[in-house]
C-alpha cells in the first residue's frame, strides 16, 4: 500500500505542566522568555507619533529647501540669458558654484555642526538661502553680483542645510 502524504500540522502536549507561578505577569521562565518579556517592554515604550510627526515636516522643508533651490537654476538662468544678462556658460557657472558648496565645504562645515549642533548650523542654512535669494534679487543685472549671492551665499547656506540631510 502507498503511503500518503499529508500537510496536515498536529500540536503535541508539552512535556511541561504550567504551575501557579509560571502565570504570574512579571515571572520569567527562561532566556528566551526574559528576551519576549524585554521586547514586549520595549514596544510599549515606542511612541504613538506626535512630535514625530513635526520631525517629518521639518525634514520635508528642509529637503524642499535644499534640493528645491538648487534645481531651479536652470528657470532663473533661462530667464536672465533671454534678458541678456550674461551668456548661459556664464550664467551656468554661477548655478554650479552653488552645488559645488556642498563637496567643497564639507569637512568644515562638520566641524561646525559639531561644534554648534545641527539644529543651529540647519536654521543658518535656511536663512542663508533666503537671504542670497532677496540679495540676489536686487544683483538680477549685475553677474559678479550673482556669483556672490545666487553662487557662493547660496551654496554656502545649501551646504549648512545638507548636513541634515
Amino acid at each position: 500500500m502507498a503511503s500518503r502524504v499529508t500537510t496536515a500540522i498536529e500540536l503535541q502536549p508539552q512535556l511541561e505542566t504550567l504551575t501557579q507561578r509560571d502565570h504570574h505577569p512579571g515571572h520569567v521562565s527562561n532566556d528566551t522568555d526574559h528576551i519576549i518579556h524585554a521586547s514586549r517592554l520595549a514596544d510599549n515604550a515606542v511612541p504613538e507619533g506626535g512630535y514625530g510627526w513635526v520631525v517629518v515636516g521639518g525634514c520635508a522643508i528642509i529637503g524642499w529647501w535644499a534640493v528645491g533651490t538648487s534645481y531651479c537654476w536652470g528657470v532663473i538662468q533661462s530667464a536672465l540669458v533671454e534678458e541678456g544678462v550674461s551668456s548661459p556658460a556664464v550664467l551656468s557657472f554661477v548655478g554650479s558654484l552653488a552645488t559645488a558648496f556642498i563637496s567643497a565645504l564639507a569637512i568644515v562645515t562638520s566641524r561646525l555642526t559639531r561644534l554648534l549642533g545641527a539644529r543651529y548650523v540647519g536654521m543658518t542654512g535656511i536663512l542663508l538661502i533666503g537671504l542670497s535669494e532677496i540679495l540676489s534679487s536686487f544683483s538680477v543685472h549685475n553677474v559678479g553680483g550673482l556669483f556672490a549671492t545666487a553662487g557662493a551665499l547660496m551654496g554656502l547656506g545649501m551646504r549648512f542645510v545638507s548636513t541634515l540631510l
